[in-house]
């Protein structure tokens, strides 16, 4: 016959193992995730590669010289002269920005009659 205690240390012994197999479970759903999240880290890192390689051969000397001189005529590209560069005493001073009594009475997208102005796109006007 079984004593209270044995029934006690039975489900005290149920419980133990029914929360070790949820830790167990839930580590491994969380270690799929970080090795989803891995892979993802690593096509992200190839993706930035492909950019700079890109970004290296759309800006090379060599190609950026034929297309100016291709398209010389329609985009009137020529050569800077020496006096078309300024220093920094012969460019104008910068304008003070508007006092705020200059400015016009809009908040955060709100027209004067107090309708707002923003358009989303998510809701039809």
């Amino acid at each position: 016959m079984l004593r209270p205690l044995d029934l006690i240390l039975i489900l005290v012994m149920v419980a133990t193992a029914t929360v070790t197999y949820t830790i167990k479970y839930s580590a491994e759903a969380t270690l799929d995730e970080v090795r989803k999240l891995d892979d993802q880290i690593a096509l992200e890192e190839n993706n930035i590669d492909l950019l700079k390689a890109d970004e290296a051969l759309l800006t090379q000397p060599a190609r950026l010289g034929r297309l100016a001189s291709h398209y010389s005529l329609e985009l009137g590209l020529q050569p800077a002269e020496p006096e078309q560069i300024a220093t920094l005493d012969q460019l104008p001073p910068i304008a003070p920005p508007p006092a705020v009594e200059d400015l016009p009475p809009l908040v955060a997208g709100e027209a004067p009659d107090g309708t707002d102005i923003v358009i989303t796109g998510s809701v039809t006007p």
